[in-house]
């Protein structure tokens, strides 16, 4: 039977960065803020109030998913590139899930199980899409224990991937080093 998102996560939006940094008047500090590309989540310092509510920092066992298209989620552990104390802009949404393992979410969230639902619910040329059509996400959510083996398969396999796109871009570097060496550019 599937799961509306909803019933096994609480979902809140991340912080509206301009109501804690360019019109905040109070004390400001450099903090790590999460941004995302295409492909990858990375954080950039940014000037934010220092009192920002903590429900807009990363925490271990979140999941984070980007509104806007091209859709995204990464979940927060030991292991992640994101760390904990983030701030989480309003261009996402925080999940929190209750008796699912955040790591299966967060690859549930990147599948094409999960775009095909989103498709149907984007809005306008940049595929925003609201908190709301994220709770509305149904998925199948199996035992703990099998959880946990998929996200063990998985991860080898985001390891492996990992490799083959580091092995792919040393490869058209060298193609590019020979193509300048044959021109007598160093």
């Amino acid at each position: 039977m599937k799961t509306q998102l909803d019933e096994i996560a609480r979902i809140s939006i991340g912080a509206s960065l301009p109501r804690y940094s360019k019109t905040y008047e109070g004390d400001k500090q450099e903090t790590d803020v999460l941004y995302c590309t295409v492909d990858e989540f990375y954080t950039k310092k940014g000037e934010i109030a220092t009192d920002i509510d903590s429900k807009y920092l990363t925490q271990k066992g979140d999941v984070i998913f980007r509104l806007s298209s091209p859709q995204a989620a990464i979940s927060i552990s030991e292991t992640s590139e994101i760390p904990e104390g983030v701030v989480v802009s309003s261009k996402f949404v925080i999940i929190k899930p209750r008796d699912v393992n955040p790591d299966f979410l967060a690859e549930l969230l990147n599948s094409n199980i999960a775009r095909n639902q989103i498709q149907k619910f984007s809005e306008g040329i940049i595929k925003q899409i609201k908190k709301n059509d994220v709770a509305r996400l149904k998925f199948e959510i199996p035992s703990l224990k099998e959880q946990k083996e998929y996200v063990e398969y998985i991860n080898l396999i985001n390891k492996e991937i990992k490799l083959q796109k580091q092995l792919l871009k040393e490869n058209i570097d060298l193609k590019e080093g020979i193509i300048q060496k044959s021109q007598g550019v160093e």
